[in-house]
């Protein structure tokens, strides 16, 4: 029979914030079983916490989305408005992203989106799954649409690399 950690177990055995444990619940990156209640609500067998736990002990770049977004520091805030595209910019980005990434096919395979995204595997699964992002599998491989997932980005965007790149920090294509 399996154990079964509570919320409140699970995220003192991960060593994080409720808030941040309740968003990985919730958004598929730790399998749970949600009663629905409001006490006792979720209820994670022990052998996916210690595969989680040990993922983010072994892998430095595993849910560096999360990156910040839980911290009570405004200072994070202040940082990441820098890279937020604004309305009158999008065209324009769009433009940018289909020059930079115009040596890919227009099917890229996920782990390649996700690097060229900067967002996490899981994310990209999660966007295909929501039917945000065009997606299909072809053997054991998933592809993504190349021009589907540069309008996600474009209207979407709220930080990183990309927007630092956009803005002349390096935009040497």
């Amino acid at each position: 029979m399996d154990e079964y950690l509570s919320g409140d177990q699970l995220y003192r055995f991960l060593h994080i914030s409720k808030r941040k444990m309740k968003y990985l619940l919730e958004n598929g990156y730790i399998p749970v079983i949600d009663t629905g209640k409001k006490t006792y609500r979720y209820r994670v067998k022990r052998c996916d916490a210690e595969r989680f736990k040990d993922r983010m002990e072994q892998d430095a770049g595993f849910l560096r989305e999360l990156k910040g977004r839980f911290g009570i520091s405004n200072s994070s805030q202040k940082s990441t408005s820098d890279y937020v595209i604004k309305d009158d910019e999008r065209k324009e980005f769009r433009e940018f992203l289909a020059r930079l990434w115009k040596k890919y096919p227009d099917a890229l395979p996920a782990k390649k989106a996700a690097e060229l995204a900067d967002i996490s595997p899981q994310r990209v699964n999660e966007l295909v799954r929501k039917g945000v992002v065009y997606g299909m599998c072809v053997g054991n491989v998933q592809y993504l649409s190349k021009e589907r997932l540069i309008e996600y980005i474009a209207d979407n965007c709220r930080g990183g690399k990309l927007v630092k790149r956009f803005r002349g920090q390096g935009d040497k294509l």
